[in-house]
């Protein structure tokens, strides 16, 4: 069959079932805010789409596949010069360590409002939400503004470590850091109060550079510290890259550097399925679904202090379900090819193991992760950020107006306008359903590369697509849910 033919009748019907997808029944903005807006259909169809999406990988050979994730490259005068500048680097750092610092003291000693002090407005506006989405378009930029590396490497960079971090632990620390972080936003009951979040940064600021100094800058960084990893490996997702020694820009489709990196360990592996399942229940855990599965009547919430416990448990234990459900995927698969292999290709296939498949494709949830991220916080974004403006024309809550912005008005009028609701929730759906069909082209791109017959790889990729068909499902059904917490 021809497979342009074939990729231009799949693109139609995507671009079909997505404009059909306004005309049905109900849908949460945020926040308990329930909207008359249509769902069903959406759902139906990003799902359907995410499926033709895996439809159209079975009618392609592996060089296409391989084809998809190259990228183009222009050639430009070197760079290195700005890239590579090491002192640079450390000056930007040092600086971004100067505005912590400032933060903390606005935080410690500033209005105890969240929504004009400017510690909590950087911290989950700026920070987790808008330079998080930035990593994913631009590239790892933390890497430049993280504040431990240029302190360091001026002041403490001759210093030795003085123990070595065990490699048998891998990026354990990192995952158990990751879930802390994560407990602490859904069960900590003032996680935005500014005096509250000061200490928080403050002694993870010193944690930081107490663990680069005993173990190491490079090995605590890259193994321990999880916003270093988070931000470095969402960077991968970003289409550009600018190559070293004269080599131009390179761009391609999102994930093509993922996907090109190289191995990944199990840790690195679980690390990823990590910060899935745990942007999952954040989402979750504010929906009236889950209120009734805790016995919290969404109506008449109690405050987070009444389920801290039920948090932190339900946090923990949506991670070991995905790990579990990922793991059956990757383990299903393989018996599949038992079954169904001739005995060369058995022959063939037995070289690839649990460990080598599971920590191949976990890459794949990445993209996923991403247009989470991006679709729980849009509308926090488009107001909180309006906030962060205001706040930085008056930092020191002191009647200050640095950018002539005493009188702005922070608006969330949008949210009260259906067709403005419509265009918000079409954008959050159009991105989770862009991100999960990314998600299955880079999840097939690596079957490829573990398996050379285009057979072995359907049938491999058979549970894995189902997975991911489902998780679309989710992720639709979590976009739409009333949330009362």
């Amino acid at each position: 069959m021809n497979v342009c033919y074939v990729g231009k009748t799949a693109l139609m019907t995507m671009l079909v079932l997505l404009i059909n997808s306004e005309f049905v029944n109900a849908h949460v903005s945020e926040q308990g805010i329930v909207l008359l807006l249509p769902t069903d259909t959406y759902i139906l169809s990003g799902c359907l789409a995410v499926i033709v999406s895996m439809i159209i990988l079975a009618f392609l050979q592996h060089d296409k596949i391989f084809l998809i994730f190259t990228p183009f490259k222009i050639r430009f005068s070197n760079c290195d010069f700005i890239l590579e500048n090491h002192f640079l680097k450390d000056m930007v750092s040092i600086m971004s360590l100067i505005i912590i610092i400032a933060l903390i003291n606005i935080g410690s000693f500033g209005s105890r409002d969240p929504l004009t002090n400017l510690l909590p407005l950087t911290i989950w506006t700026f920070w987790w939400i808008a330079i998080f989405i930035v990593h994913c378009i631009l590239g790892n930029i933390w890497s430049w503004i993280n504040p431990w590396t240029g302190f360091y490497n001026q002041v403490l960079g001759n210093s030795k470590k003085w123990l070595q971090l065990p490699t048998q632990i891998g990026h354990s620390p990192a995952i158990i850091l990751f879930i802390a972080f994560y407990i602490f936003i859904i069960a900590d009951i003032a996680p935005a109060d500014p005096a509250r979040l000061s200490n928080v940064v403050f002694v993870y600021l010193v944690f930081t550079f107490i663990g680069m100094i005993t173990f190491g800058a490079k090995d605590w960084l890259e193994r321990v510290e999880c916003f270093t990893i988070l931000f470095k490996f969402f960077s991968l997702l970003s289409p550009i890259k600018i190559e070293p020694n004269g080599g131009g820009l390179s761009f391609g489709l999102p994930g093509w550097k993922a996907v090109q990196n190289g191995k990944y360990s199990i840790s690195q592996a679980l690390f990823f399925l990590t910060v899935l399942a745990s942007g999952s229940f954040d989402g979750v855990n504010e929906t009236f679904w889950w209120l009734g599965q805790i016995g919290i009547n969404p109506l008449a919430f109690p405050g987070r202090s009444a389920v801290v416990f039920q948090s932190t448990g339900g946090m923990l234990m949506a991670n070991i379900l995905l790990y579990a459900i990922f793991a059956a995927s990757i383990y299903i698969g393989l018996k599949i090819l038992d079954v169904a292999s001739i005995p060369n290709a058995a022959k063939e296939n037995s070289a690839i193991d649990f460990g080598t498949a599971f920590s191949t494709l976990t890459i794949s949830v990445l993209p996923i992760a991403a247009v989470y991220h991006f679709s729980h916080y849009l509308t926090s974004l488009m107001v909180d950020v309006q906030y962060f403006i205001a706040a930085i024309s008056d930092p020191l809550s002191n009647g200050a107006n640095y950018l002539r912005l005493a009188n702005y008005q922070v608006t969330a009028g949008f949210l009260n306008d259906v067709s403005e609701v419509k265009k918000i929730w079409l954008t959050q759906a159009g991105v989770v359903v862009a991100g999960h069909i990314i998600a299955a082209l880079m999840a097939h791109f690596m079957i490829a590369k573990l398996f050379s017959k285009r057979r072995d790889a359907i049938l491999f990729h058979t549970p894995i697509a189902l997975f991911m068909s489902a998780y679309t499902w989710f992720g639709l059904w979590l976009l739409a849910s009333p949330r009362g917490a």
